[in-house]
């Protein structure tokens, strides 16, 4: 009975050992940055032109934009295009263009082709009907 007690005590330590290296080695999460020179629009909200980091908070569905001076926050809720992850060199914000404003569209990255909620009733932009910012991943 004691070495039955003894191997269990081992085993679960182990198991303990093997959970806690594990999360160490997970990837830690990746930020994106983007230049936006121009005012943009998100789900009805009007922000400036300037420099964002985006983050991925909780989900990959829920993206928190921040300009880098602190001074700007704004939340948006995406739906999956396509879950295929896009080449950190093909990262981009993609905007659609309507009555001389830019609302963001959607984004393409490590998650894949994502649509704003509010956006995915519309046809994707295109032409001069659509703009393009890279991001890049940290």
């Amino acid at each position: 009975m004691t070495k039955n007690k003894t191997s269990i005590t081992i085993f679960f330590s182990l198991l303990a050992l093997l959970i806690l290296a594990g999360e160490g080695m997970a990837q830690q999460p990746k930020f994106a940055l983007a230049t936006i020179p121009f005012e943009f629009w998100i789900e009805g909200s009007p922000l400036p032109s300037g420099d964002y980091r985006i983050e991925h908070v909780e989900s990959t569905a829920y993206l928190l934009f921040q300009s880098t001076d602190g001074k700007v926050v704004k939340d948006a809720y995406t739906l999956p295009l396509d879950e295929t992850p896009v080449k950190e060199a093909d990262a981009k914000l993609v905007f659609r263009i309507e009555n001389g404003r830019r609302y963001l569209y959607g984004g393409w990255g490590p998650y894949g082709k994502r649509v704003v909620t509010a956006e995915s009733v519309r046809p994707a932009p295109s032409g001069n009907q659509r703009v393009e910012v890279p991001i890049s991943y940290h």
